[in-house]
């Protein structure tokens, strides 16, 4: 098939660059090519049935077992939560605050794919972090991913229940924890229903599950002066936010995502008199 005809057929289903892309996994093709050779010929028989799968509801992330996050090419395997643009907003709030004074030790919980360690490594050439993840899977695809983002030799990853195994201090901890309620994942969308690990999007019956652990840990975690941020839920950062104070933490930022949702929540501990603990770290 003509690849005019074909990108035609696409477009019917696709955006431009979906419909771009999946021509250039299956042809090999640039998108140069693709553009500037509207008659070349090519077998269109794997493509059109990636279309149907995607049809069906499976992403194209899944189909073609990778995802862009943060301009970075992620792996994704049956035991990762396919990265969403989303959770560049914790990216984001994470630079503005150190963009003066860069992290030197970062701890991700709840790695996955490895996606928020890899891309702050990315941004912070000096830093060196540990992603944890309860699942084996998951922790051998945030090591490739690492590898393949050359960032190899600053991560390590490490298999904990949260923050359990962990036995130092950071100047950074984030994490994008389970925080979706069972009743709220049964009305998910199908493609994140089938294809996203359970153990990713379950957050217990309240959605703060992961949140009241992390949290139990977390001054523990964090140096004198340092910071968390966490990615919640579009509705949850009224109860996140109460659940931090209850464990005396301070809200330092609220980020919201494109839609306007408060994404990102930045925490910093406070002392048993309710002030911020002393900094030892200049601010962003």
């Amino acid at each position: 098939m003509e690849l005019d005809i074909l990108y035609k057929t696409l477009r019917e289903s696709l955006s431009e660059a979906d419909a771009r892309y999946v021509i250039q996994k299956r042809t090999g093709l640039s998108r140069a090519d693709i553009i500037s050779n509207p008659d070349k010929t090519v077998d269109e028989s794997q493509i059109l049935m990636d279309l149907q799968r995607h049809q069906n509801g499976e992403p194209l992330s899944r189909i073609y077992g990778e995802r862009e996050f943060w301009g970075l090419s992620f792996a994704l395997s049956p035991d990762t939560l396919d990265p969403r643009s989303d959770t560049e907003t914790l990216i984001e709030a994470v630079l503005a605050r150190y963009k003066n004074a860069p992290p030197r030790r970062i701890l991700d919980l709840g790695t996955g794919t490895g996606c928020i360690l890899i891309a702050l490594l990315s941004e912070f050439p000096k830093a060196t972090g540990v992603g944890v993840d309860l699942s084996e899977g998951a922790l051998k695809t945030a090591h490739a991913n690492a590898e393949t983002n050359k960032v190899g030799n600053r991560a390590a990853f490490i298999q904990s229940n949260w923050a359990e195994s962990i036995d130092e201090s950071f100047d950074l901890v984030v994490s994008n924890p389970p925080y979706i309620s069972p009743k709220a994942i049964q009305n998910l969308d199908k493609s994140v229903q089938n294809y996203d690990p359970i153990l990713a999007l379950h957050g217990g019956a309240d959605g703060l599950q992961a949140y009241k652990k992390i949290f139990s840990d977390l001054f523990r975690l964090l140096n004198p002066g340092s910071r968390a941020f966490f990615e919640i839920g579009f509705d949850q950062h009224d109860s996140v936010m109460r659940l931090s104070k209850e464990s005396r933490f301070l809200v330092e930022g609220l980020y919201p995502d494109l839609a306007g949702h408060i994404r990102v929540l930045e925490l910093t501990p406070q002392n048993s008199d309710g002030d911020k603990v002393k900094n030892n770290l200049p601010d962003g």
